[in-house]
């Protein structure tokens, strides 16, 4: 029986797949070329201008509300079916991920919700998990971040908080790189971003095992 080697694009996936089982999370930078992230930038700062964007929210549908003491970021919405200009190379690679990860973990990923999302100097979100306990479709969360020339003195760093085995926690400080994407477990991973002391931009968002149903 011949076997059929992994491709370059397969094996960082397949390395994506050993860290989200072995630690919950999986870092891939350069996901996109700094090119691919200057065109993305370009549609995100147009949209923002423009009025695009509305303030954060947490809980939701009745339980929604917008709360700056806990989360202090804006947000536009984006349809993967419809991507808006330079967005159409990030959801075609998020997609050719997830059929990886569906066809290796049996994840049944079925959707995905992703939108903008931009902090201003002293932007932050304080430590959540992104389900809800009436809706618990949301699997994956997928950080996709847009900021060239991030330093450490910029703040704006997403802070990881892993459970340990002997019920200890350690905590994991990832900057925003531009092209840099982010997986973790959305129904075990607590996490928080730290208070951003330049614009911080990122897709972000959720693979999920339930379909829209519009």
């Amino acid at each position: 029986m011949t076997v059929t080697p992994l491709s370059k694009e397969e094996l960082r996936f397949e390395q994506a797949v050993q860290d989200l089982l072995s630690q919950q999370y999986a870092v891939l930078d350069h996901f996109l070329s700094a090119e691919e992230v200057g065109h993305i930038l370009q549609t995100l700062h147009h949209n923002l201008h423009a009025g695009r964007f509305n303030p954060a929210g947490i809980g939701r549908q009745a339980g929604f509300q917008v709360n700056q003491d806990i989360r202090k970021d804006h947000i536009q919405w984006l349809d993967h079916d419809h991507p808006p200009e330079g967005c159409t190379v990030f959801f075609s690679r998020l997609q050719a991920l997830t059929d990886y990860l569906n066809r290796t973990c049996f994840l049944g990923i079925r959707d995905m919700e992703m939108h903008f999302a931009v902090y201003q100097p002293g932007g932050f979100y304080k430590r959540h998990l992104d389900v809800f306990h009436q809706a618990q479709s949301r699997k994956l969360s997928a950080i996709c971040y847009l900021n060239p020339g991030w330093k450490e003195e910029d703040g704006g760093a997403l802070q990881l908080y892993l459970p340990q085995p002997d019920g200890s926690e350690r905590t994991e400080t990832l900057l925003p790189l531009a092209g840099r994407l982010v997986l973790f477990d959305s129904q075990v991973l607590e996490h928080e971003v730290q208070v951003a002391r330049r614009e911080r931009c990122s897709i972000t968002g959720w693979l999920k095992d339930e379909p829209r149903l519009f």
